[in-house]
């Protein structure tokens, strides 16, 4: 069995990542109601600096900065 590359993406307007890239650890999608609370669970549950963040689309993304080695 092999698994996907982690998708990362860039944050620069976080200051829990401040400016570096970070994981998506999880997708809660904006359809669902009361994705803000589902996805904010789930960063608590993962812990380690997890944290959510809304896109455009309104899904709700749980995030977690990578660290410079990392993410080289």
């Amino acid at each position: 069995m092999t698994s996907a590359p982690a998708r990362t993406t860039s944050l620069p307007e976080c200051p829990q990542c401040a400016g570096r890239p970070a994981e998506i650890l999880d997708t809660v999608s904006g359809s669902r109601n009361n994705n803000d609370r589902i996805a904010e669970q789930r960063a608590r549950d993962l812990g380690g600096g997890a944290h959510t963040h809304a896109d455009i689309n309104t899904d709700m993304h749980v995030v977690r900065a990578l660290t410079p080695e990392i993410a080289s």
